[in-house]
Order: C-alpha cells, then sequence, then structure tokens
C-alpha cells in the first residue's frame, strides 16, 4: 500500500489480479480500481509529480512497470526497465531515480526519470536469487536489494552503479549443526532504510527474525548486521512511520499471524 502527496488516499495493489484499488484514506470508501497488468507488486509515487509507479510482477515483457497521473486517474504509459517480473521498487527523494529489483533475471535496474532511460542494470547475485525488494538510502548515494532465495542483501553505489557489497545473512547460521553464533535471517523480503539513514530493518520470513544493518558511512559497522529481533512466522512487510519525541518506529507485518 502507499499514499498520495496529500495523504488523501490510499493505493492498493491486488496481488491477484490486474488492478490497482484506490480508496479514500479517511472514509474507507472505494473511488475506483484500474487495470494495470499482471500481478501488480508494489506501488510507490514520485515526490515531484505525485505520479504512481507499479510494478507487475507477472508481466513477461520488459516494460513491466505503469505510470499513472496523480490518484490514479489515467494510466500514462508503460516504462521500459530492460527486465520482466519486477517487485518491490524504491523512488529516490528527489524524483529522479527508481531502482527495482528484478526477480526471475537476478539483477537490478536503475531508471533516471530525468533522461527517461536505464542508467544501469546490474547482477545483484545469482541468477536464482530471486532479488524481492529495495530500500534506499535518504540522499540517494546507494540502494539495498534483499535476495530471497539466497539469503543476502547487495549494496549498491548509486552514483558509481557498480555492487560495493554482499551482506550474508546467515553467515552466523551452521546447517550442520544448527547452531547460531550471531544475527540470522533467512528469505530476507522487505528492507528499507530509515528516514534519518541510520539503519536499516529487514523482515526475514523463513527464520521469523528481524535483522537491523548499520547504514551509517565510514563507521567499522557501516552495512553489517548489527542486530536480531524475533517476530512472527512468516514476518514480511516493513515500514517506517515518525516517532512522537522524535525518531522512528519500525513497523513488521507477518503473513501467518494476526
Amino acid at each position: 500500500m502507499w499514499t498520495d502527496r496529500d495523504q488523501n488516499v490510499i493505493y492498493v495493489t491486488q496481488w491477484f489480479d490486474k488492478k490497482l484499488t484506490v480508496y479514500d484514506r479517511k472514509t474507507g470508501a472505494l473511488i475506483r480500481n484500474v487495470s494495470v497488468g499482471e500481478a501488480p507488486a508494489h506501488v510507490m509515487t514520485l515526490t515531484d509529480t505525485d505520479r504512481l509507479h507499479i510494478t507487475n510482477n507477472g508481466d513477461t515483457r520488459t516494460d513491466s512497470v505503469m505510470e499513472l497521473s496523480p490518484l490514479a486517474a489515467q494510466v500514462l504509459r508503460r516504462m521500459d526497465i530492460g527486465r520482466d517480473n519486477a517487485h518491490a521498487h524504491w523512488m529516490s527523494h528527489d524524483g529522479k531515480t527508481m531502482v527495482t529489483p528484478n526477480v526471475l533475471s537476478g539483477d537490478t535496474t536503475q531508471y533516471n526519470f530525468k533522461t527517461n532511460s536505464i542508467d544501469a542494470i546490474l547482477p545483484v547475485s545469482g541468477h536464482f536469487s530471486h532479488p524481492l525488494a529495495t530500500g534506499m538510502m535518504p540522499d540517494a548515494s546507494k540502494y539495498y536489494v534483499a535476495n530471497l532465495l539466497d539469503s543476502t542483501i547487495t549494496v549498491v553505489d548509486m552514483k558509481l552503479h557498480t555492487v560495493i557489497k554482499h551482506i550474508n545473512l546467515i553467515e552466523h547460521y551452521d546447517p550442520l549443526s544448527g547452531a547460531i553464533s550471531g544475527p540470522v535471517g533467512a528469505l530476507p523480503i522487505q528492507t528499507p532504510v530509515s528516514p534519518d539513514g541510520k539503519n536499516m530493518v529487514t523482515a526475514n520470513t523463513l527464520t521469523g527474525t528481524i535483522t537491523i544493518v548499520d547504514t551509517r558511512p565510514n563507521l567499522a559497522t557501516t552495512d553489517e548486521v548489527v542486530a536480531m529481533l524475533p517476530c512472527d512466522p512468516g514476518c514480511h512487510g516493513v515500514q517506517y512511520g515518525a516517532k512522537k519525541g522524535g525518531g522512528y518506529y519500525a513497523y513488521v507485518t507477518s503473513k501467518f499471524s494476526n
């Protein structure tokens, strides 16, 4: 789900259908359904224009991202990101860049809205690593790609368009003995960075754990897993919300719990 700039509506993708749904945030009333493509996965808006962008995970064509006008009043275009089966994308603070994890090709696309072209397509892990979600630093200096099937997170420099690190979330797990010697996370899904750029929270659906990565630059712990917390079975979604008095809470949803 996502909201518009004025927080008047809620956008919801219908994963098992072909539609985007728009609701009135205050009343819950249905405003409209819009056909967008096969298995729409995620929706976000541009900070400068409030246009919507929806990734169609089920589209087997390279123009697998849909662009809609504000409030989803009109489908504007299909966007070619060079790959099909895009999933949980992220937008930069300045409205310039969108990054997508491309599930079936093991790579990620950086799309430039100012030039309407692809800046880079980079492999993030093995071909079958299933990159599923992204998170971005608030200054758009780097972004992170969660690779579901090999339980890693790839760190990408956005200016140089290069992979700078792979974070192994199961480094401290011994598959033979089952021993755990530090924070672990298997099958990572959503992985947003905090609005202040200090940390990244990842929901790991297999291990039922939440891992915390230090995203602050130029530290010994930069892009290292520094903590692990428990979550209910099937933890999947993560989003930050402002905390009264300053700072942020991270809210984590679980598929198999109420």
